[in-house]
């Protein structure tokens, strides 16, 4: 099970650079950043946080500890949104 899961009703396109989420439910767009797209593509692939920090070192310019900060970020964004399936886990 990857470490981070869009709730049911969050439908997330990364066709382009930078990704959007929309939320079928308000009828809403999330647009994200570059980094936070690469960031979500990833975590929606890998099962443990060392695992998705050891892509994004390879795929961004930045410390661990900053890619860690910046995934738990967007986690909590996602979280605070009602974008996440099973959010409290993950945190």
């Amino acid at each position: 099970m990857p470490i981070l899961r869009l709730a049911e009703h969050a439908v997330f396109d990364d066709t382009d650079d930078a990704g959007v989420i929309l939320d079928n439910r308000q009828g809403v767009y999330l647009s994200l950043n570059g980094v936070a797209t690469v960031m979500l593509r990833a975590a929606l692939r890998h099962e443990t946080l060392d695992e998705l920090i050891a892509e994004l070192q390879g795929r961004i310019d930045a410390p661990e500890t900053t890619l860690r900060a910046g995934y738990a970020k967007l986690v909590s964004q996602l979280g605070d949104q009602a974008l996440l399936a099973g959010a409290e886990e993950r945190r």
